[in-house]
């Protein structure tokens, strides 16, 4: 039935616009039936055996591809037919319906024909009506070959998903057959993002590593620079050895055991020794040592404390599954310690159990889900602050003895040593220690001037030495610090008159400027990240 319409009328006299709304549609259809019947055509478009016959007119208001065509002076201009060779014979009828009516009938037999087609044709309705196809089809085991295909076509949005999903789901992706054909560029890129979602950072090496496999004749002329892209210092020196002897090309094998030779001397040569895990690899939390008050309420830790409660257990925390799970316990209970994570591992040092101030230490890996001791740091201290950097452990001040301490030990996990290198500028304990882009920032803490401080201190481990920054708003001790996104957060803590910090401060390493953010409900003194 047709649908007319008056618009509201405008002007004085009454007149008023008149639209009939399926005029539109009967023009469309009757030219539809013009082009079936042969009516009025003036140009005939072929591909092989198939010729289309068709309204030049129709085609240029379509299709800017035949517009220019027709409007340049081009051959076609002339004659009274277009070759269109790079069109399937079977894809050109279905292109050529679409132009006239809109509509077409797309499956996994025919999109990648009709997408190259429109690409060519700059039909961009039916590039997207390809990519929303496409895009409903992704899947692990072919989302690579979907972005390979969707880049070489400029189809960003479908390049954008494609890609996103292949991160997502890399674990499957990366054994999958596809990854093996990837082209150096993009194994490249994939290799270097951030958003690759990895349970360690070994599921990206093993991937490289089929990859040089696939062709070693033709690829490990590549070694090194596709070595370069895997954050190879946070992969365990086991899992790494186990690698070299898996490969099966000698001069692959080679490769790896020069960069783990770099790595191991901390030359820093051939892989930097400064990464980071990824944004989006498995992110868990642990929970090492400590002390409860009733045994009573912890059974599943019953076998891992000693008589003063001090406990030697360690609980994971997995931030994707939100559940928690016992690990291996420590070798020695200890309340207190430093804890800091280094090459995929994590330390736990000194401390103290029972009245006993600790200078022991112990490493975990993850692989192995086992417990290993280090030396004993020099001084034996406890609420100190220990963090990882350029390949070493540093510890700052604490309580050492009877008094709180001022010096600085590093550790070196290769010589499995430790050393005093200097002293803050003076004694301190229960201090937040993180680092960040070479530098290492101590915020907070208890000296013998104040019970609670507002300092932020930064320590240059080059040269050893020490500047004072922008104070905290408010003074603390046993606050937690944590780095995200550039800035520095400093939550909770002790404040002066017994009172407990709700508050949480924000450092711009930029603006070197602290800004007080919005209270960070349930948090208080002794907090650890």
């Amino acid at each position: 039935m047709t649908t007319n319409s008056y618009e509201k009328s405008s002007s004085k006299d009454g007149a008023r616009p008149y639209k009939c709304c399926d005029y539109a549609n009967k023009i469309t259809l009757n030219l539809q039936n013009f082009k079936r019947d042969g009516r009025f055509c003036d140009i005939d478009l072929i591909s092989g055996s198939t010729i289309v016959k068709a309204h030049r007119v129709v085609l240029a208001a379509s299709c800017a591809y035949f517009d220019a065509m027709f409007n340049v002076g081009l051959e076609e201009t002339q004659k009274g037919y277009a070759s269109l060779p790079s069109v399937p014979p079977d894809i050109l009828p279905m292109i050529i319906d679409f132009i006239y009516t809109g509509e077409i009938i797309i499956d996994k037999s025919t999109v990648q024909h009709l997408l190259i087609a429109a690409d060519m044709l700059q039909l961009r309705e039916l590039v997207t009506g390809c990519g929303e196809f496409l895009r409903r089809e992704l899947h692990p085991s072919n989302a690579l070959g979907i972005f390979r295909f969707a880049e070489a076509h400029n189809c960003v949005e479908l390049v954008k998903e494609a890609l996103e999903h292949v991160q997502a789901n890399w674990n499957t992706v990366s054994n999958g057959d596809e990854l093996l054909e990837l082209p150096l560029p993009q194994l490249i890129t994939l290799l270097s993002s951030e958003q690759l979602k990895v349970d360690s950072e070994a599921q990206v090496l093993y991937a490289a590593l089929r990859w040089l496999e696939h062709d070693p004749a033709c690829r490990r002329r590549h070694c090194f620079e596709v070595l370069s892209h895997v954050r190879l210092p946070l992969i365990s020196p086991q899992v790494l050895d186990q690698a070299i002897k898996n490969v099966q090309d000698p001069s692959i094998a080679v490769a790896l055991k020069t960069v783990r030779v770099d790595m191991k001397t901390r030359r820093g040569a051939l892989v930097s020794l400064l990464v980071e895990p990824r944004q989006r690899a498995r992110r868990i939390l642990l929970l090492a040592g400590g002390s409860c008050r009733d045994k009573a309420a912890h059974p599943p830790l019953s076998t891992h404390y000693n008589q003063d409660n001090i406990l030697s257990s360690v609980l994971k925390f997995d931030l994707h599954k939100r559940e928690w799970e016992e690990l291996s316990p420590m070798g020695i209970a200890r309340i207190q310690p430093g804890v800091a994570t280094l090459g995929g591992r994590v330390y736990a040092v000194g401390g103290e159990q029972g009245s006993q101030i600790l200078a022991n230490g112990e490493v975990y890996d993850p692989q192995t889900d086992k417990w290993s001791n280090i030396a004993p740091m020099k001084e034996a201290r406890c609420e100190f602050g220990l963090t990882g950097w350029n390949g070493n452990l540093y510890a700052f001040g604490g309580w050492v003895g009877s008094d709180m301490g001022s010096s600085v030990e590093v550790y070196d996990p290769v010589a499995d040593e430790w050393n005093l290198v200097g002293r803050m500028p003076e004694p301190r304990f229960g201090m937040g220690v993180i680092n960040f882009e070479g530098l290492i920032y101590i915020v907070g803490g208890c000296t013998h001037t104040w019970r609670h401080t507002r300092d932020l201190l930064c320590y240059h481990p080059a040269s050893r030495k020490w500047h004072t920054l922008t104070p905290m708003h408010h003074a603390r001790s046993q606050a937690a610090a944590v780095v995200l996104d550039n800035y520095l957060y400093v939550i909770g803590g002790n404040a002066p008159r017994r009172s407990v910090l709700t508050s949480v401060e924000r450092y711009s390493f930029d603006e070197s400027l602290f800004m007080l953010e919005v209270a960070a409900p349930g948090v208080g003194a002794g907090a650890k990240t």
